[in-house]
């Protein structure tokens, strides 16, 4: 039975490699993640070259201000200030600089590890899991709904092939393509840090990064596993409807309309905290970030409130992938299969 499992599975991924989807939404995701390493290796630069840098604003009408760096001021190189601009404020940005020359060295730090080896590899997971919650969404409902609206389920099951053998096979594709994308990122990110590493200055004095190879590997283990919840959803909402474009509307929607209400409401109601604590997106925010509150990758806000621990979040996912995956399984077991739908 496993075998023949595994053998439609191989047949899916025949089918589905022939489409320039899933080779759209993985560039997609390589895409994001390497923006932000990129991303932190221009602003490293910028801050080592720079030193760190103060705007003087125009001192009249039409005219323009002067940007002056912390490494002009700190090497005696006085630039030209704007007419009506006290030339004292310069001995005040030069003691600005001092304090931020000793602080800026933990920014410079975190930054370095941020684009190089080992630490490039989590922050990059990270990004590519925040997208990839989206991109799992489409593949799903596309993969799946298209069976309906094609007409073609019927055909496949008409030959023999089990209802649950098949979503079997569906989603079991789905779960490794979701791992191995993963695992393109962090090639591409191994190449993409070794020519920002080689790129950029020496590496800024003190302590390296917290963040080592075991810290990749466990992020990519979590990184994979938080994407699984959101491929039942879509995947159950796709069979619950037979409808490829109502499971990505709707698996998609639930994203943002989580981080919205539970950003409002858990400042509004004391209460609300507990119920937030058992959301779906939450749970995969708290996952892959721990009990630190930060900024959801994408932009959103998670909300205030701390974020529950590791182990309360793996539950909760587990419930979810097991509650919608049964309730896919049971509707796709019951319900009849027509022609095409169209959607």
């Amino acid at each position: 039975m496993i075998g023949h499992v595994f053998n439609l599975v191989r047949w899916e991924w025949f089918k589905l490699q022939r489409r320039w989807m899933p080779w759209i939404l993985l560039a997609l995701m390589v895409l994001f993640s390497q923006l932000f390493i990129w991303g932190t290796f221009f602003s490293y630069r910028n801050q080592v070259q720079s030193g760190g840098e103060f705007f003087l604003g125009a001192g009249g009408p039409g005219e323009r201000g002067v940007r002056v760096s912390c490494n002009d001021l700190l090497a005696g190189r006085i630039p030209d200030l704007p007419p009506g601009i006290d030339p004292g404020v310069l001995e005040q940005l030069r003691l600005s600089c001092t304090r931020m020359t000793v602080e800026r060295q933990d920014q410079l730090r975190e930054m370095y590890s941020g684009f190089t080896l080992p630490g490039s590899i989590p922050n990059a997971l990270g990004v590519a899991q925040g997208m990839g919650l989206f991109l799992i969404a489409i593949l799903a409902a596309s993969t799946l709904g298209t069976e309906f609206g094609w007409g073609t389920l019927r055909a496949v099951l008409v030959r023999g092939t089990g209802r649950w053998q098949y979503l079997t096979a569906k989603l079991v594709l789905i779960s490794l393509l979701a791992g191995a994308a993963l695992v393109v990122v962090a090639i591409v990110t191994l190449v993409s840090s070794a020519a920002a590493g080689a790129l950029a200055s020496e590496p800024p004095a003190g302590a390296p990064g917290a963040l080592g190879w075991t810290d990749a590997m466990i992020n990519f283990g979590k990184a994979w596993f938080g994407l699984l919840p959101y491929l039942a959803l879509a995947a159950c909402v796709t069979i619950l409807t037979a409808s490829s474009a109502a499971g990505m509307a709707v698996a998609l929607a639930y994203y943002f309309a989580e981080q919205i209400v539970v950003a409002i409401f858990i400042n509004v109601f004391a209460w609300f905290q507990t119920m937030a604590d058992y959301l779906l997106g939450r749970n995969i925010s708290a996952w892959m970030t721990g009990n630190q509150q930060r900024t959801l990758r994408g932009g959103l806000l998670t909300g205030e409130g701390a974020f529950p621990g590791d182990l309360h979040a793996f539950l909760v996912l587990s419930a979810y992938i097991i509650v919608l995956g049964a309730i896919a399984f049971r509707r796709f077991q019951q319900r009849d299969i027509s022609g095409a739908s169209g959607t």
